[in-house]
């Protein structure tokens, strides 16, 4: 762990170099004022922590705007990080493989500089709009009992609400998924970003869906005051399933409790759970592990979350190394179904380069 993010600090660290240099190369103007350029973008960096560790202890509407200003301009300022390091990359490459393109590029290397931060840019405002519209996906599942034929549920994962994402996002992801006229709908996880204290606000917002609402808590959802978040299931009329099952619609919803991925070899005691496995099974698990627990329990498919499918390229090199196959998307485990959500909220800077949030309906045939 402490590895890990001294390898993060450092990338971050030399990420404002390559965002400097590419400013500086594509508007040679601002060579005057390099210095101050410089502090700027370590500015955004240490304003954005700033306010996330004030917004810890804090609330109010004033911290949570502060920290979407702040989290929305390190977004601009990760996308800068990433292309000037490609850009310097690349020239670093053709000045020293010599060809015949060579000179040529380099006359040219302004204008590719400027190319490159209008590149930037234009991430930067698609992924920022892919953040807050997460999209419907589809997901038809076959060979479950007849009697579920035309039935479907929706699975949310990781809306992270509190910091960014506040109730009024919250009202038109419950509109949406009113439109399709579940059965039921579930929560994979981190339904709460952890920074946000009060959450008594969201309790409208969640009210507001129509079906049952089934929820299993993720890492974030424990980063509250103690006893806040079964306050905000037991007034938002949620399903808390944690290590505990229920049946809806002859399904049988078991909630595995969230638990760190180095004790994924456990196994754990199941309240509720049905002795006859008499009907088809779901298991929700807010990370994309434990496959071999919910098939021994018999499970028909597993719904996952946490990795945000990267959210912000390569960082979903990171998440595939870390779960492999089981990163993202539809995927199987011996006899089970299993889905991992790219989430349809986000963490950190309000930013999705990798495609939009999701909102998944599954149909059963």
């Amino acid at each position: 762990m402490i590895l890990s993010f001294l390898v993060f600090l450092s990338l971050v660290i030399l990420g404002h170099y390559f965002a400097w240099k590419l400013v500086l190369q594509a508007f040679p103007r601002l060579v005057r004022y390099k210095g101050w350029l410089l502090a700027f973008f370590i500015v955004i960096s240490v304003f954005f922590l700033s306010v996330f560790i004030i917004m810890r202890g804090e609330g109010g509407n004033l911290i949570h705007a502060l920290y979407t200003i702040s989290a929305t301009m390190f977004g601009l300022l990760t996308q800068l990080m990433l292309l000037g390091a490609i850009y310097w990359l690349v020239f670093a490459i053709i000045k020293k493989v010599r060809s015949k393109y060579q000179e040529k590029l380099l006359d040219k290397q302004r204008l590719i500089a400027i190319i490159t931060f209008s590149l930037a840019v234009a991430l930067f405002i698609l992924g920022t709009y892919n953040a807050y519209n997460p999209r419907v996906k589809t997901i038809t599942l076959s060979g479950w009992p007849a009697e579920l034929s035309g039935k479907s549920f929706v699975q949310l994962s990781d809306l992270h609400i509190g910091s960014v994402y506040r109730p009024a996002w919250l009202v038109r992801v419950a509109n949406i998924v009113n439109e399709l006229e579940p059965d039921f709908t579930v929560i994979s996880g981190d339904l709460i970003d952890g920074s946000d204290r009060q959450l008594s606000e969201f309790v409208p917002a969640l009210q507001s869906f129509e079906a049952p609402l089934i929820f299993t808590p993720g890492n974030h959802d424990y980063y509250v005051y103690d006893g806040e978040m079964e306050r905000l299931v037991e007034e938002g009329d949620m399903i808390l399933l944690s290590d505990e099952a229920t049946v809806v619609e002859n399904i049988e919803v078991i909630g595995f409790n969230y638990l760190a991925r180095d004790h994924s070899d456990l196994r754990r005691d199941i309240e509720n759970i049905r002795e006859e496995a008499d009907l088809p099974r779901i298991v929700l698990n807010h990370v994309p592990v434990d496959q071999a627990e919910a098939s021994d329990l018999g499970a028909k498919l597993m719904l996952s979350g946490h990795t945000h499918r990267g959210q912000i390229f390569p960082i979903s090199f990171m998440t595939w190394l870390m779960y492999g196959r089981f990163s993202y998307g539809l995927e199987t485990y011996k006899e089970m179904l299993t889905y991992t959500s790219a989430g349809t909220g986000t963490w950190g800077p309000p930013l999705r380069t990798l495609g939009q949030g999701e909102i998944i309906l599954f149909r059963f045939e």
